[in-house]
C-alpha cells in the first residue's frame, strides 16, 4: 500500500469513540487505567515525576517534585510511602531525571540549594543522599532530560536562561559533573528530547523543533528545523521506530501535532490529536505503541500509536475535576517502570500511581475497486454505526477503531451498494480489497472475468487453475462431497496455480473462490477418478 497516498481521516472525525468518552469524563473519571495508590505531602504544588528501579531488588520508586523541595516515594504497594525529602528552592516548577542510581533534579528557583542536585539512591529503601549541588556553570533550569534509549553518562539542561539553549553535562562521576557542550541557537529552548545523536529542542517562543546533531557534544549543530503551527512549542517524542515525532504545545486550542521526520529534507505533518482541544496537551512520552500525555485538566490520556497516522485514545483517568482549560491538574506522567506502573505528579494533589490495561487499537485499511476494471473508485462512501468515511484518490482508506464487529455499507453513484460484515481480533491491523460492481454490469459478466479455466476434469494427480490475468481473488479452496475443506491455496495476483492432488480419493469435488471477507465469488466441480 502506497503510504503517502492513504486516506487519512480527519482528527475529529476517528476520534469520535473518544470525544464520546471525553464529554463522558466528570461522569466516567477513568477509562482502561486504575489508580494503584496516590499520595499528597501538602505541599503547595507539585510538577515533574520520573522513576526509579533499584537493579538489585526491582524495587520501583517515584521521585516526584514538590514546590519546596523533592520526594522519593516507595510505590510497590498501594500505600504508597514516602521515603525521603530533599529541600531546595521555592519554584512551582521541578524536574528531575536518573541515571544510573543518582536522581538529577532542577528548578527554576533561586536561592539556598539552587542549581542542579545530585542525588545517590543506592541505599534505598534506608538511605539517600544528597551528594552534591552542580552550580558552576548554571544556577537554575526549567527541564533536565536524558537519553533512556541508551547508557549514556549525560543530562541535558533547557531553560538556564533566556537564550542559553541547552547545556550538556557529563555525570559519569556523579558527585563531579562536568559541562561539555552547549546548545546555543540565540533563543530560548523549552524542553529537549534526546535519543542517540540527536537532540530535538522545543523552542518556545520561535514555534519550531530545532533537530540537532550531538555525535560531537562539545560541537552540537543543528541540522534541520520544523515550524509548528500555532507555537508555543512545548515538548517532542519520538516513536518507537524513530520514524515520527510527537510534538506538544503549551496552550489550550492547539492539538499534539505528529510530524514524519524519516527524511530530514522532507518532513511533515501527518495528523493531530486531541482529547479535548479546551486543555493542552504536556509532556508526551511514548512506550512501545502507546503515547502517554498529560493533558492537563483532563489527566492522563493514553493513545495507541501503532500506525502513527491514525492515533486512537484508548485509556485515560481525569486527575482534575474543574472546568477544562489552564494550568491545572497533571502536570507529568512518567511510563518507564518494569512493571508497567505509570507515574503523575498532579499541581493539585500530588503523586499519583496507575496501572494501564495495555487496550490496543484495531485498524482498518481498505482498496475500493472497480470488479470488472480492477481500477481504484475515489469517493466511495463507507458507513458504519457511528462514522462515515470516503475513498481518496487511489480508492484507499483507513480508520481507528477499538471495535472487533463491525457492518460497513459501501456506496457510490452508479455502482451497486455493498454491505459486508468485519470481524476482528484486538489489535489487528486488517488489509483488504473491496470490489464493487457496476450498476450495468450483470453478474455473469464479473464472473467470466475472472473465471479459471480448470483442467483436466476428470483430474488424478494435479488440477490445474489458468486465469486470463492474474486473479483478483485471494484463495481456492476444495471442499468434499461433505462440504468439508481438503486443500487451501492463495492465489492472489497469480495466472496459474497447480494442486497437487494425489492424495485426494476419488470422488466429487467443489472449488471455491474467496476474497479476503471469505465472500465466495467463483465455484465450481470437478471430478477425480
Amino acid at each position: 500500500m502506497n503510504n503517502l497516498n492513504i486516506k487519512i481521516l480527519p482528527t475529529l472525525l476517528f476520534l469520535l469513540p473518544i470525544l464520546y468518552c471525553s464529554l463522558e469524563s466528570h461522569a466516567q473519571a477513568q477509562w482502561n487505567m486504575e489508580l494503584f495508590g496516590q499520595a499528597d505531602r501538602g505541599d503547595d504544588r507539585y510538577s515533574g515525576s520520573w522513576a526509579y528501579i533499584d537493579e538489585a531488588t526491582g524495587k520501583e520508586y517515584a521521585l516526584l517534585g514538590t514546590t519546596s523541595g523533592m520526594a522519593i516515594y516507595d510505590i510497590n504497594q498501594p500505600e504508597l510511602e514516602e521515603l525521603f525529602f530533599f529541600p531546595g528552592p521555592y519554584s512551582r516548577w521541578r524536574e528531575i531525571t536518573v541515571i544510573g542510581s543518582h536522581a538529577y533534579v532542577v528548578t527554576e528557583g533561586s536561592g539556598f540549594g539552587e542549581g542542579m542536585q545530585v542525588i545517590d539512591l543506592t541505599a534505598l529503601p534506608e538511605n539517600a543522599t544528597l551528594v552534591t549541588t552542580f552550580d558552576s556553570r548554571f544556577r537554575t533550569g526549567h527541564i533536565i532530560s536524558r537519553d533512556i534509549y541508551s547508557d549514556q553518562s549525560y543530562v541535558y539542561i533547557s531553560g538556564t536562561c533566556g537564550n542559553c539553549g541547552v547545556e550538556i553535562v557529563d555525570v559519569a562521576e556523579p558527585t563531579q559533573p562536568a559541562l561539555v557542550g552547549q546548545y546555543r541557537p540565540g533563543y530560548y529552548i523549552h524542553d529537549c528530547h534526546v535519543r542517540g545523536n540527536f537532540l530535538y529542542a522545543a523552542a518556545f517562543f520561535n514555534s519550531t523543533i530545532d533537530i540537532v546533531d550531538i555525535s560531537d557534544k562539545t560541537n552540537p549543530i543543528l541540522i534541520a528545523q520544523i515550524e509548528v503551527p500555532g507555537g508555543n512549542v512545548h515538548s517532542a517524542w519520538t516513536t518507537e521506530d524513530e520514524k515520527y515525532l510527537i510534538i506538544s504545545a503549551e496552550s489550550d486550542g492547539l492539538p499534539a501535532r505528529i510530524w514524519n521526520i524519516e527524511d530530514l529534507e522532507n518532513m511533515f505533518e501527518v495528523t493531530t490529536y486531541s482529547g479535548n482541544l479546551e486543555s493542552l496537551t504536556h509532556n508526551p512520552y511514548t512506550r512501545g505503541d502507546f503515547v502517554f500525555f498529560s493533558h492537563n485538566t483532563e489527566g492522563i490520556t493514553v493513545v495507541d500509536v501503532k500506525d502513527p497516522r491514525l492515533p486512537l485514545e484508548v485509556g485515560f483517568y481525569d486527575t482534575f475535576d474543574g472546568r477544562s482549560g489552564g494550568f491545572n491538574g497533571l502536570w507529568s506522567a512518567c511510563p518507564y517502570f518494569p512493571s508497567g506502573k505509570i507515574i503523575g505528579g498532579n499541581r493539585e494533589d500530588g503523586l499519583y500511581v496507575w496501572t494501564f490495561n495495555e487496550t490496543p487499537a484495531n485498524r482498518i485499511y481498505l482498496t475500493i475497486k472497480d470488479a470488472i476494471t480492477q481500477a481504484p473508485l475515489e469517493g466511495v462512501v463507507v458507513t458504519n454505526a457511528t462514522n462515515e468515511f470516503q475513498s481518496d484518490a487511489t480508492g484507499e482508506i483507513a480508520w481507528a477503531t477499538l471495535e472487533t464487529n463491525m457492518e460497513l455499507s459501501l456506496t457510490l453513484e452508479g455502482y451497486q451498494t455493498k454491505d459486508t460484515t468485519m470481524q476482528l481480533i484486538e489489535g489487528e491491523q486488517f488489509t483488504t480489497d473491496i470490489y464493487l460492481l457496476p450498476r450495468t454490469v450483470p453478474t455473469k459478466e464479473l464472473l467470466s472475468s475472472q473465471m479459471p479455466k480448470v483442467y483436466p476434469n476428470p483430474f488424478t494427480q494435479h488440477l490445474t487453475f489458468a486465469f486470463d490475468r492474474p486473479s483478483q481473488t485471494t484463495k481456492i479452496e476444495i471442499l468434499n462431497s461433505l462440504s468439508q475443506r481438503v486443500m487451501e491455496q492463495p492465489i492472489r495476483g497469480q495466472n496459474r496455480i497447480v494442486l497437487s492432488t494425489a492424495s485426494l480419493p476419488a470422488g466429487m469435488y467443489q472449488y471455491v473462490l474467496k476474497n479476503e471477507l471469505g465472500e465466495i465469488l467463483i465455484n465450481g466441480k470437478v471430478l477425480k477418478y
